[in-house]
């Protein structure tokens, strides 16, 4: 029927002990929001250690196709090398072949040599050219003559091609020294250049494994980053969740407290009621009386005490302050009659009391009066 708000000491009493509850939610959400705070930050740190990871990723992809041209190149001039080895294989053999031509020509210079220096010191014992004529002007008859004419022409002409052979054989030597000399030129270049392809390969192919490798380590120190982020933030979403646990059971900790206390608080007030019922028995007290309906607005038609007014129009039930009359008290209201303290209201305090009457007309009859009250 009518409310009232009253602040018992129960009730004072579950205030107090709400606000160490209180403290308790107050640090579990910072908590929370302290987790949820660490676990966006996570997320951005493991969002950014992805994308290093996608362009580490895409590095190693250019620098394994890098490898793989340089592969190709190596290998396209392998063939290059090979016929350069051959060439510098053939060109040592003709090397060796000029100088065994060589040798061969000084040996048969040599022989050569020999002979016209034994002829040059015989024609020095014998006279020489003195000699020559003796042979021609000592013939017997001129047949003989024209003989021993050929024979000197002959050892002359003998002589000569000698000189040229040994002549020709030197020039050649000297050629063939001087062709030598031409190959091992290109011999050398052929090599040097062979080395320095080989060299600037070599060169780039060991910075691109080198490069790779250092990326391979990043990528791996990058991914032991991400698997310590992602155990971090499984180890906050853990975390997460009991303290969203223990506010959820804290919260029904609470609300179960709250029930209990007021149930204890509304035990307290009856028993308090009651004792303070036997203290007033027989009390005559002056009070304000005015009169109520079971039609007012917002009125159920049933009194605080479970009285069905409206089942019940002629009942005598007065609505009183618990703390002047206790409730459920029979009292004897001047003008009125025998009631019952049933009911409460928000305006009745003090000595004040609303008697009930079936009708607004009686009602608005009773009007506003002070009677005596006697607690019987």
């Amino acid at each position: 029927m009518k409310k009232i708000t009253a602040i018992t000491l129960a009730t004072a009493i579950i205030i107090g002990s709400a606000f160490s509850s209180i403290d308790t939610f107050a640090d579990a959400k910072d908590d929370l929001k302290n987790i949820k705070e660490q676990r966006e930050n996570i997320k951005e740190n493991l969002s950014d250690a992805e994308a290093q990871i996608n362009t580490i990723m895409s590095e190693i992809d250019e620098i394994n196709a890098e490898i793989e041209r340089v592969n190709q190149e190596i290998a396209q001039k392998q063939d290059v090398i090979n016929q350069t080895d051959k060439k510098i294989s053939d060109t040592v053999a003709e090397i060796g072949d000029l100088q065994a031509e060589i040798q061969e020509l000084e040996a048969d210079i040599e022989k050569r040599y020999s002979i016209l220096e034994e002829r040059i010191s015989s024609y020095q014992k014998s006279g020489g050219a003195i000699n020559y004529l003796e042979v021609i002007f000592g013939a017997q008859s001129f047949s003989d003559f024209i003989g021993r004419i050929t024979m000197v022409n002959t050892i002359a002409e003998s002589d000569t091609a000698l000189i040229e052979t040994i002549e020709s054989d030197l020039q050649t030597i000297e050629e063939k020294k001087l062709l030598a000399l031409q190959k091992l030129d290109e011999l050398n270049d052929m090599k040097v250049q062979q080395e320095e392809a080989l060299a600037t390969i070599e060169e780039k192919k060991s910075q691109n494994e080198n490069r790779k490798q250092s990326l391979e380590s990043k990528q791996a120190n990058v991914l032991d980053l991400i698997n310590e982020l992602e155990s971090k933030d499984s180890n906050l979403a853990s975390l997460e969740s009991e303290v969203k646990q223990s506010i959820a059971a804290a919260k029904a900790a609470k609300r179960r407290e709250q029930e209990q206390r007021a149930k204890e608080a509304k035990a307290a007030s009856e028993g308090s009621e009651q004792t303070s019922s036997e203290e007033v028995k027989g009390k005559t007290i002056s009070v304000t009386a005015t009169a109520y309906t079971s039609d007012c607005s917002g009125c159920s038609g049933t009194t605080y005490t479970g009285i069905n007014l409206k089942d019940n129009p002629n009942a005598k039930v007065i609505a009183v302050d618990p703390t002047v009359i206790p409730l459920g008290s029979v009292v004897y209201v001047e003008g009125y009659g025998y009631a019952i303290a049933g009911d409460i209201g928000s305006a009745i305090k003090g000595n004040k009391i609303d008697v009930f009457v079936p009708t607004k007309a009686e009602a608005l009859k009773w009007g506003v009066r002070t009677v005596k009250v006697t607690i019987q």
